[in-house]
């Protein structure tokens, strides 16, 4: 028998005392109960440590680790990288909720398929919208095995698929270790993506289950849908890097690289003619996006968004991020 857990929580946290005691109960009441929960804090100003610290005083099975100083989501992953000894890593992120069954059901599904990678659908909530599902329909009516070349263009602009990079995988230790794995620590954003995608690069698909069984939160602080200049440079960077190791990619992976190269590009010269608006630099503005057309439907969204936010919040008042707590952590099934 050996000492050794079965899964591995890693948890980076800075500044998250709002959701953070949500998120360690959500991980208490797992059924799967053989499990470790690394929580690394980010050298947090607010409550966090005395949350975590709270909690960990009443289960030996979470472990605290303070950062004495900020260094970024990457290099606090990196550091629970290190520490773990279990058989198999799971990502949660510490304003996010996990289902009673979720760490039981995708280590069975796992197992049963073979997987080295598996990761379900996320169910999306907040203050005022109802929990949708990630997925679209035609993807959630049997699990699906996501290749290299399909992943990268689900993270690519005006794709048919989700971006995939969003996914919190359950994924083997052993090849973390083999592969030397480790979170790119200058990405603000998009650290997930570039974990999965080096991983991937050695061969190993994604089997991604239809299940709901991941809620993740979007709220004010989420640093998800905040992608600023540096950001987008620091991605170009990244994927420049991953280009540059001189792995032998199939012309599909190949093409799906090109493709989201040009993404991240379009990406730059839309905040580049959305910072010329907010300085009032109209003209300018204007005939940038005159001469690049295809970032027409990016400079749209928002007023879109904005629209469908505002009506939500018309329909329904009520705070749907307690209606959703109050059903994760009070249920034990995975919703579907």
């Amino acid at each position: 028998m050996s000492d050794r857990p079965d899964i591995a929580v890693v948890m980076a946290n800075y500044n998250g005392a709002r959701y953070l005691a949500a998120a360690i109960q959500s991980v208490i009441r797992q059924t799967l109960t053989d499990w470790e929960l690394i929580l690394i804090d980010d050298a947090s100003t607010d409550d966090s440590l005395a949350i975590a610290r709270e909690a960990a005083g009443t289960d030996a099975r979470i472990k605290i680790f303070a950062q004495p100083s900020r260094k970024g989501p990457g290099a606090a992953r990196n550091r629970a990288l290190e520490l773990v000894t279990a058989n198999w890593i799971a990502i949660l992120d510490s304003d996010d909720l996990m289902p009673a069954k979720r760490l039981e059901y995708l280590s069975r599904r796992a197992h049963v398929a073979g997987a080295s990678v598996v990761a379900d659908n996320l169910m999306m909530f907040s203050t005022t919208s109802r929990p949708r599902s990630f997925l679209p329909e035609r993807m959630r009516r049997q699990a699906s095995w996501i290749s290299l070349a399909s992943f990268i263009r689900s993270n690519c602009l005006y794709s048919r698929t989700p971006a995939l990079g969003y996914l919190k995988p359950l994924i083997r230790t052993d090849i973390v270790r083999e592969l030397c794995l480790h979170y790119d620590e200058t990405l603000r954003i998009g650290e997930d993506y570039d974990f999965l995608v080096n991983l991937m690069a050695h061969g190993y698909r994604l089997l991604l289950e239809p299940a709901s069984a991941y809620f993740y939160r979007k709220h004010e602080k989420s640093t998800s849908y905040r992608l600023r200049a540096d950001d987008i440079i620091a991605l170009m960077a990244a994927d420049e890097r991953f280009v540059g190791r001189g792995l032998p990619f199939a012309p599909p992976i190949e093409a799906a690289l090109k493709r989201r190269q040009h993404s991240l590009r379009s990406l730059l010269l839309y905040d580049t003619v959305i910072t010329a608006l907010k300085r009032r630099d109209f003209l300018w503005a204007i005939n940038c996006a005159a001469m690049h057309p295809h970032i027409w439907p990016m400079l749209i969204q928002p007023i879109n968004a904005r629209l469908r936010r505002l009506a939500m919040q018309i329909r329904r008042p009520t705070n749907e991020e307690a209606n959703v707590e109050g059903l994760v952590l009070g249920a034990a099934e995975p919703a579907h």
